[in-house]
Order: structure tokens, then C-alpha cells, then sequence
């Protein structure tokens, strides 16, 4: 099954017409031709659409969404999914993964996705949509401009606080003022991430082998356990560039240093082993290359806020 979506309009009107099913109180529910799931919009101010897509599809699905040049409207393109969705982003693939630096992608204008996904697959995605208004409204245009990055391709991770607020949202629906209080933490959040970037002007303008090579050398980085990763000097020369341009690049495209975002990497993977009771603190410690448990805590409670053991609570 094929479907082609456009982000300057109403995305849960766009999949109703191409399944040919009606749209109740903004939900989709999908076909059993298609799978198990539903896709749900939220509405918010400042013409702000949230939509929560979880499913089971039985079918393969290819799926084309653009945000055109001239577009005034931006996405962001949440995957909770606990497995890694493929995606060809502006021609070049990348693995949209929650539990990697890529797991969030801002969808600036002139960004082109496609994705094929094999019958059976799990998803649960966020999308949010909205207007260039909203950043101009807070005096965040400089997000906007990001645009002026040739082939930017823009992702973020998604931290800890950013996915409370996401479930937030979902649990809040009831209250529509409670929810729009998350969802403007989320986009504080992010935001902030963002204009934490390098300038737009100070941005390389990449060629497709350069991205290319920047996902080379992050797959060296994204083994969680791995104790000796290669050094700046080698990953640079995987990605077939000087170190200095590819620690600009590579913070320029994945948001995060490459020694920071193995960590991240790191610490996902040891909070998903925790809430899911894989592990105990002193294994992922150890597990993680920490002389004593009480540093992997003071470590884990520097990104999140919170200590390991919350979660055996």
C-alpha cells in the first residue's frame, strides 16, 4: 500500500482519503485490510496539531511525505517505536530510532522522506505540525532560518523530560488546558535544542557523500556497551574528512558532539534496561565501563534529572 502525504495540510485527512475511512472525533481507526491501530489529532492554539499514531500494520507500506520548498509549515517526527524505522531522508538513509540521537527529525521546507516498511511492523509515532507563526510569535525565527541550510537534515534526541511531556500530552486529553501546558514544554524543549546549533550561516553546505559518511562513522558509535570506541581521528577518516570538519559536520547533522551522542546512546539503553527490570544498577554499571555504581548514578542523574534507581521504585 502506497500513500503520499503533503505537511502543508491536515495529515489525518490525508491518510482518510487515500484509505477511503472516515475520520469520528479526529480518529482514524485503520481498516483490518491495513492492521491493528488508530491515529488520533489533538488540537491545540496557535493552529498547533498533535497526532499519535499506534499500530500493527499486516500489510507493506510505503510511505512518501514532503514539506516543499515554499512550505510556511514545519513537523516534527517523534518515533517511539522501540525498533528502528529506515527512512530515506533528502536521499540519504538513515535508521529514526527513539533510542538513538536520531530519534526526533525536524521536517524544515524543501525536506523529502520516504520510508518501506515489511508487513508486521509496530509503530508509535508523534507528529506535530505547525505554522512558521508559532516561532515568530515567541521570537524564535532563528529556528525557522534553519531552513537556510542546504539539505540540512535536522534531527534531535529525545531526552527524558521531552518524552514525559509527550505522554503528557496523551494521558491529558480530557484536559485540554493540562495537555497544552506539555506541549508547550516540549516545544520549549526542543526549541532550545535547536537554537543551541551552530548559526545557520556557519552551517556546511553538505554533499550527499558527506552524509553519507557521517552515518558511517556514527554506526561505529551506536553499540551501547562498547568500551573503546574509535577515536575522532578514525571516525573522521571512516567519513573520508578532516577532524575538523567532522566534528562540525556531524554536530551540524545528529545535534551532538560524536563522544556525546555514544553517550546518549549509552544512557538510553540503561534506562530502557532499567524500567524494563533487565538489569540492576550495579550490572549496567559495570556493563557501561563505571569503576563503582555510585558514578553511573551520578552520571545518569545528570541527563535525567533523576537517579537509576527511581525506576525500581
Amino acid at each position: 500500500m502506497n500513500f503520499e502525504i503533503d505537511i502543508r495540510n491536515n495529515i489525518l485527512h490525508q491518510f482518510s482519503e487515500q484509505l477511503n475511512v472516515e475520520v469520528t472525533d479526529d480518529t482514524l481507526v485503520l481498516p483490518s485490510t491495513l492492521g491493528m491501530g488508530r491515529m488520533e489529532l489533538y488540537r491545540f492554539p496557535n493552529t498547533i496539531e498533535f497526532y499519535h499514531l499506534k499500530c500493527r500494520i499486516s500489510e507493506h507500506v510505503d510511505l512518501k511525505s514532503t514539506n516543499p520548498k515554499n512550505s510556511e509549515w514545519l513537523l516534527f517526527n517523534i518515533n517511539l517505536s522501540k525498533s528502528a524505522i529506515k527512512k530515506t531522508v533528502n536521499n540519504q538513509e538513515i535508521n529514526f530510532q527513539k533510542f538513538l540521537p536520531s530519534g526526533l527529525l525536524f521536517y524544515t521546507p524543501d525536506t523529502h522522506v520516504f520510508s518501506s516498511s515489511p508487513k508486521d511492523s509496530d509503530f508509535e509515532i508523534v507528529l506535530i505540525r505547525l505554522h512558521r507563526d508559532f516561532f515568530t510569535q515567541y521570537e524564535s525565527e532563528t529556528i525557522f532560518k534553519l531552513r537556510n541550510s542546504e539539505s540540512a537534515l535536522l534531527y534531535e534526541d529525545l531526552d527524558y523530560g521531552m518524552e514525559t511531556s509527550l505522554k503528557g500530552i496523551m494521558e491529558s486529553k480530557g484536559n485540554k488546558i493540562r495537555a497544552n501546558v506539555y506541549l508547550m514544554q516540549f516545544l520549549a524543549d526542543v526549541t532550545e535544542k535547536l537554537k543551541n546549533r551552530e548559526l545557520p550561516s556557519k552551517y556546511e553546505h553538505l554533499h550527499p557523500a558527506d552524509v553519507k559518511g557521517l552515518f558511517l562513522a556514527s554506526a561505529h558509535l551506536r553499540n551501547p556497551v562498547a568500551q573503546d570506541i574509535p577515536s575522532i581521528k578514525v571516525l573522521a577518516g571512516i567519513a573520508g574528512m578532516g577532524t575538523t570538519k567532522f566534528k562540525a559536520t556531524f554536530k551540524q547533522v545528529f545535534g551532538k558532539a560524536p563522544i556525546q551522542y555514544h553517550q546518549k546512546i549509552k544512557f538510553d539503553y540503561a534506562k530502557d534496561e532499567l524500567k524494563r527490570k533487565g538489569k540492576s544498577v550495579s550490572e549496567l554499571s559495570y556493563e557501561l565501563g563505571y569503576s563503582h555504581p555510585s558514578k553511573f548514578t551520578s552520571a545518569f542523574k545528570k541527563i535525567f534529572g533523576i537517579v537509576p534507581s527511581t525506576f525500581s521504585q
